[in-house]
């Protein structure tokens, strides 16, 4: 609604609640119960799918074939299937595809692609990621089809390639509102969750999700040949990100008659300056851009199928018997 050069005609809802929560706010947005009242508008020109991921794919090709772009929210699609058939759809319909990952925009994540291009740190070693936090109360998908999205599509983006090798172990602790002893929820999930990823480059990766802690921690940490870069999201915005140098280390060339003391400490440490905007506002800026001026999405349905891979490799998903 903020965006100047979009307008947002309509709003559909299965919920009564919700529609009369977005009239009350946004008078002049019609609301409706059927979204296919948007499908069939043709002075809309895009629409926005925040739904089940698996009406995703539905959704958004029945979208596409009546002309309109589309934004889809993370993740893309329930299965690799699906996501490469909304790919051929976009593509053979000429339609923009965005996903969801916001991540891709904000600050720090686009501070880091551009310290990486510039060599900063030289090249990328290892990167670790922990998203962890209390589970949702009802939830029809794993800790890792919840969570994993973020930290798969911000490593892809970074790295510009997409791992060859995935390995994961799972846990599926009885804690939480649905795996917890007596629960009534059908659904039993995985909670915990250790994925490890290889890639072409020599790059490693290992991100542990978690819906155990009532801590909330979302830390990633970039090791490179000449340095560290340190991201954690929790943070206020000037200490979000850090650079941290090499460092010294006088044990590695230490002589037996070395009589001083031995050790090592952190190098310069440098508290990195970030761009100050709200990064689903800029998600949805470049969304409309691409439309008005044919430009590419660093948020296309490619990097979204990518994603959806690695979370069928990686979640009990893949495995279902």
């Amino acid at each position: 609604m903020s965006l100047p050069n979009c307008k947002v005609k309509k709003v559909s809802d299965l919920k009564s609640g919700r529609l009369e929560f977005i009239k009350k706010e946004f008078p002049t947005v019609e609301i409706t119960k059927d979204y296919r009242e948007i499908l069939r508008d043709k002075s809309i020109n895009a629409v926005v799918i925040s739904t089940p991921v698996t009406t995703h794919k539905e959704l958004a090709e029945e979208a596409m074939i009546l002309g309109k772009h589309v934004f889809v929210e993370k993740p893309m699609a329930y299965s690799t299937e699906e996501a490469e058939s909304m790919v051929y759809t976009a593509g053979k319909l000429g339609k923009k595809l965005a996903v969801g990952h916001v991540f891709q925009f904000a600050p720090a994540v686009r501070k880091i692609k551009e310290l990486l291009k510039k060599k900063a740190i030289g090249k990328v070693l290892h990167i670790t990621s922990t998203r962890i936090n209390l589970g949702p109360p009802e939830t029809e998908v794993d800790v890792i089809w919840d969570l994993g999205p973020h930290d798969f599509s911000i490593i892809l983006y970074l790295l510009g390639e997409a791992p060859w090798k995935v390995n994961s172990i799972r846990n599926e602790y009885p804690f939480g509102a649905f795996n917890a002893p007596g629960s009534k929820n059908k659904f039993r999930h995985t909670n915990n969750a250790h994925i490890d990823l290889n890639f072409k480059s020599g790059t490693t990766a290992h991100i542990h999700l978690g819906w155990l802690s009532s801590n909330k921690v979302r830390l990633m940490q970039v090791f490179g040949t000449a340095g560290t870069l340190v991201y954690d999201e929790m943070l206020a915005l000037d200490g979000k990100l850090k650079l941290y140098g090499l460092g010294i280390d006088n044990r590695i060339k230490s002589k037996a008659g070395d009589s001083g003391a031995l050790g090592y400490q952190s190098g310069e440490i440098t508290m990195l300056p970030l761009e100050q905007h709200e990064p689903l506002r800029l998600e949805c800026q470049e969304f409309i851009n691409s439309i008005i001026y044919n430009k590419p999405l660093i948020n296309d349905g490619t990097i979204g199928l990518e994603v959806v891979k690695l979370l069928e490799t990686s979640s009990e998903s893949f495995n279902k018997k």
